[in-house]
C-alpha cells in the first residue's frame, strides 16, 4: 500500500499549484486533484505532477468536493491540502518520522498548524497560525462534513477524535492581493449566507464566519460572530482559544478596553500555561501606562515559552509571535521610551539574534550603536551575529552600513559585494555621496530614475545631497522631468531655489507641508557629518515641525546633548509637540525631577487629551490636590476605562492616601 496520499480541490490555481506540488515531491506518494472548472492552465500543471486528475461540477459545498477527492485515495494516510499551501523540505524528517511509526487508529486523526502569511506584501508579512484537521488514516470511514469550512467527522460511526501535531502547513491564500484575484470573499460569504438562511450554522461556524469578516476588515460584523461562537461552545473544542483571542483582539483594537480585560480575565486566563495570556495582559497595561506592570508580563511570558521549549513542549496557544517577538517588541519600545537604553538595546540584541534577516531591528540596532559606540565594536557585534560565509547576510549589512553611511562598515563588508547587480542605482547614488565622489555621483544620477513611489523618495534624497554637497543643480533639473510625486516635484523646485540662488519662500507655511521631507534631508546631512552644512539647512529651513522632528531623532539615538538643546529653543518658542513634551517628561523622571515631569505631561495631554497612557504617571506623581482633577480628566475622557479592575484598584488607592 501507498504511504501517503495527498487530495486537493482546485480552480483556477496555475501560479501558486507549482510550488505547492513541488513541495510534495519527496513526500506524497500520490496526488489526488478534484478539479472543480479551471479555465486556466491548472489541469495542465497539474499533470506534469500526476495523472489522478478528475472534473467535478461546484455546487457550493466544499464537503462534498473533499469527499470526491478521497475516494480516489489509496494511500494509508490521506493529507489535505489547497493549491496555496505547501510544505517545507526541512520538515520532511519530521513527516517521514510520523507517517513510518504511526499506527492508524480508525476515530482518531490530527490537527496540524497552518502557518498563515496574511500581509500586503510577501516580503511584508503579518503570520499566525491556526489549527487545522488535516491528516488522518485512510480506510477508517473518515470524511467531510459542512459545505464551508468543512470539518472532519465519523458520522453516525462514533466521536471523532482530534490529536496535535507539529508538522506545519504554510499559506498564503489570504494575502490581500490573493483574495482580490479569487473573490474568495464573495464565494464564502455566499455559501454562509446560504447556511444561515437555512439555520444551519454551528458554534464552529460562526467561527469562521467571524473569520470571513475579520478578512474582509469588518470587525463590528467578526466580534457578533465570535461572541455567538464562544456563547454554546465548550473551551475544550481546538478552535475555541483562536476565537477568543480573536474577539479579545478586535474589542482592543476597537478602543473597549473593558470588554477585552472582561474576557482577558475571566476566560483567557485559564490558559495562564502559555505566554497569550500574559502578552495580551501585558498590552492593556502598557495601554493604560501601568509600565512596570506591562515589563513584568512581557516577561513572564517570554520565560514561559523557554521553559515550554526547553520541555519540548508545545510552545504557543494561538499563535508563535506571543511567545516572543510581540513581547519583546513591547520591551524595547517601553524601555526606550522610559530612557533605559541599556535594557532597549539589550532586547535588541535577543530579538536580532532569534531573527538576523529583519532588516528593520537590524538598521535600529546599528544606528543607536553607531553613534554611542566605536566602529569596531559594532562591527565586532554583527562579525557575532551574522555568517561572513553568507552572501546574503553579508549582503544586508552592507545595504544597513550604506543607509548609516559609515564609511568603516561600509569599507568591511564591500568586499564582499562581488556581484554589480547587488547594487541599485540609488545604491550607488548614494555611496558616491558617502564617499564624496562627484563624478561617480554625476554619472549615476544621469541613469534610469525608478517610478517606484518608495524608491523615488530615496533616489530623490541621495541625489539632492550631492546636489547640496556641490553646489550643483543639474542632477535636480534633470530629475524634475520623472518626478509623479507632486510632493516631491513641489520640493524639487525650492530645493534648486535654494542651491542655485539661496532663497526660499517667504510663508513659512510652505515649508510646513514638507516637515518630513525636510526631516529627512537634516537627518541626512547629520548622518554624513556634513555638520555646517546641517546647521546651515536646518537654520534656513527651521520650522516647528522640523526643529521637534530632530530633537526627538537625536533623542531617540541618545545624543541628548543635541537633543535637549533643540528642546530648549523650542521651549522657549512654546512649540514642543506632543512627542517632544513626552520625551522630555520621561526624562526628568527617570533624573527624579518629578514635578517638572509633571509639567510636561500635563502639558502633554493638554496637547492630546486621548494619550491614555499618560494620566496613569499623572495621578502617580501629582501633588496630593491635584491627583482628583486628573482623575476627573481619565474619567471624563475614557468612562469606561476606570472600571477595569487594575485601573479602578490604582485609583482607589490613590485617592485614598
Amino acid at each position: 500500500m501507498k504511504r501517503l496520499s495527498v487530495c486537493m480541490i482546485v480552480k483556477d490555481e496555475e501560479e501558486l499549484l507549482p510550488r505547492c506540488l513541488d513541495s510534495l515531491k519527496g513526500l506524497a506518494d500520490e496526488i489526488v486533484i478534484v478539479d472543480t472548472g479551471s479555465i486556466d492552465r491548472t489541469k495542465e500543471i497539474a499533470g506534469q505532477y500526476t495523472d489522478l486528475i478528475f472534473n467535478y461540477t461546484w455546487i457550493d459545498d466544499f464537503a462534498a468536493a473533499r469527499n470526491e477527492s478521497l475516494r480516489h485515495a489509496t494511500g494509508k494516510w490521506i493529507l489535505v491540502m489547497d493549491a496555496d499551501e505547501y510544505l517545507s523540505a526541512e520538515d520532511y524528517p519530521k513527516w517521514n518520522e510520523f507517517l513510518d511509526n504511526e499506527q492508524p487508529v480508525h476515530h482518531l486523526a490530527y490537527t496540524l498548524p497552518i502557518i498563515n502569511f496574511t500581509g500586503d506584501k510577501e516580503y511584508q508579512d503579518e503570520i499566525t497560525t491556526s489549527p487545522v484537521t488535516r491528516l488522518f488514516p485512510n480506510y477508517k470511514g473518515i470524511h467531510f462534513e459542512r459545505p464551508i469550512h468543512e470539518q472532519l467527522t465519523l458520522g453516525s460511526e462514533g466521536e471523532l477524535f482530534h490529536k496535535k501535531l507539529d508538522l506545519n502547513i504554510y499559506h498564503t491564500g489570504y494575502q490581500n492581493q490573493r483574495v482580490s484575484e479569487k473573490n474568495k470573499h464573495e464565494r464564502n460569504m455566499l455559501i454562509f449566507n446560504q447556511m444561515k438562511s437555512q439555520s444551519k450554522m454551528s458554534e464552529y461556524d460562526w467561527f469562521t464566519l467571524g473569520n470571513q469578516y475579520r478578512y474582509a476588515k469588518d470587525e463590528q460584523q467578526a466580534l457578533e460572530c465570535y461572541e455567538k461562537a464562544l456563547k454554546g461552545a465548550s473551551s475544550k473544542v481546538v478552535w475555541y482559544p483562536h476565537c477568543l483571542v480573536g474577539l479579545i483582539t478586535l474589542y482592543y483594537k476597537q478602543n473597549q478596553l473593558h470588554e477585552s480585560w472582561q474576557w482577558t480575565e475571566s476566560k483567557l486566563s485559564k490558559y495562564k500555561e502559555y505566554s497569550e495570556y500574559y502578552s495580551i495582559k501585558g498590552v492593556h497595561y502598557e495601554t493604560l501606562g501601568f509600565f512596570e506592570e506591562a515589563i513584568a508580563c512581557y516577561t513572564t511570558a517570554i520565560e514561559i515559552a523557554e521553559t515550554r521549549a526547553r520541555k519540548n513542549q508545545e510552545i504557543w496557544l494561538v499563535d508563535p509571535m506571543y511567545s516572543f517577538d510581540m513581547p519583546v517588541q513591547q520591551l524595547i519600545e517601553i524601555y526606550f521610551r522610559m530612557n533605559n537604553n541599556q535594557q532597549a538595546i539589550y532586547w535588541l540584541s535577543k530579538m536580532l539574534n532569534k531573527n538576523n534577516k529583519n532588516p528593520r531591528i537590524l538598521l535600529k540596532l546599528a544606528e543607536w550603536l553607531s553613534f554611542n559606540d566605536t566602529p569596531e565594536s559594532v562591527h565586532h557585534l554583527l562579525n557575532q551575529i551574522y555568517d561572513q560565509k553568507n552572501d546574503t547576510e553579508m549582503l544586508l549589512l552592507y545595504k544597513v552600513a550604506l543607509a548609516l553611511g559609515k564609511k568603516e562598515l561600509i569599507k568591511a563588508y564591500s568586499p564582499f559585494m562581488r556581484d554589480e547587480k547587488q547594487y541599485t542605482n540609488s545604491d550607488q547614488v548614494r555611496l558616491a555621496v558617502i564617499q564624496q565622489n562627484k563624478e561617480k555621483w554625476e554619472s549615476y544620477t544621469s541613469l534610469s530614475f525608478q517610478k517606484d513611489e518608495d524608491s523615488q523618495l530615496y533616489r530623490w534624497v541621495q541625489t539632492l545631497l550631492g546636489a547640496l554637497i556641490w553646489g550643483d543643480c543639474q542632477p535636480l533639473e534633470k530629475i524634475e522631468r520623472l518626478l509623479e510625486n507632486g510632493q516631491l516635484s513641489g520640493l524639487n523646485d525650492l530645493m534648486i531655489q535654494f542651491i542655485s540662488k539661496d532663497c526660499i519662500p517667504e510663508d513659512r507655511l510652505v515649508l510646513e507641508n514638507y516637515s518630513h521631507e525636510l526631516f529627512l534631508i537634516s537627518k541626512q546631512l547629520f548622518i554624513l557629518e556634513q555638520y555646517e552644512l546641517f546647521d546651515k539647512f536646518v537654520k534656513i529651513f527651521e520650522t516647528s515641525s522640523l526643529v521637534n522632528q530632530l530633537a526627538n531623532y537625536f533623542y531617540s539615538v541618545n545624543l541628548l546633548d543635541l537633543a535637549m538643546n533643540y528642546y530648549s529653543i523650542l521651549l522657549s518658542r512654546q512649540e514642543l509637540d506632543f512627542n517632544s513634551l513626552e520625551n522630555l517628561g520621561f526624562y526628568h523622571a527617570v533624573q527624579n525631577f518629578e514635578e517638572e515631569a509633571v509639567e510636561f505631561m500635563t502639558a502633554a495631554i493638554q496637547k492630546e487629551p486621548g494619550a491614555r497612557h499618560l494620566y496613569r504617571f499623572l495621578i502617580q506623581y501629582s501633588k496630593p490636590e491635584n491627583k482628583t482633577y486628573y482623575v476627573e480628566r481619565f474619567k471624563e475622557e475614557f468612562p469606561q476605562f476606570s472600571s477595569i479592575s487594575f485601573v479602578k484598584q490604582f485609583i482607589d488607592e490613590k485617592i485614598i492616601t
